[in-house]
Formats: C-alpha cells, sequence, structure tokens
C-alpha cells in the first residue's frame, strides 16, 4: 500500500514537472491577457464611433486601463498558479 501511494505521489509530481504543462499554462495566461486588452480597444472604439467624437478619448482611456488590469490579473494568477 506504502509502495503504492509513493508510485502515485511520483506521477502525480512527473504530470506537474511537464514542460508541456508549463508551457501551456502560461500561454493561456497570455491569451488571457491578450482578450482583456482587445476587449478594451475594441470596445473603446465602438463607443467613439457611437459617441463621433473627433479624438478617440475612450479608446485611448479602455485600451490603457485593460493594460493595466491584464497586468494586474497576470501578476495574481502568476503568483496564484505558483502556490499550487
Amino acid at each position: 500500500m506504502l509502495k503504492q501511494k509513493s508510485l502515485n505521489n511520483n506521477n502525480e509530481q512527473k504530470k506537474k514537472d511537464s514542460p508541456l504543462r508549463f508551457y501551456a499554462k502560461y500561454s493561456s495566461l497570455g491569451f488571457q491577457m491578450l482578450a482583456i486588452i482587445l476587449v478594451g480597444a475594441f470596445g473603446g472604439q465602438a463607443l467613439d464611433k457611437w459617441l463621433d467624437w473627433g479624438f478617440p478619448v475612450f479608446t485611448l482611456v479602455f485600451t490603457i486601463l485593460a493594460v493595466v488590469m491584464s497586468v494586474i490579473y497576470g501578476i495574481r494568477e502568476f503568483f496564484r498558479q505558483d502556490k499550487r
């Protein structure tokens, strides 16, 4: 019984240390951050078109806010995944 538990722990450790798992985890985090930025940029652009202003205020503001939010999200997820 003890030997089987040891083998299960070794298999779980190999799964956690897999390079493919590492790349998948961080590339998905990058895609999520990209999605946040694109939603902010296109949302600001749509709002500027709807209001028909000469200067794209909402595009700039929403894009900058989306970048800040995605960096905060990325840092939080990085440390959250690091603890697991």
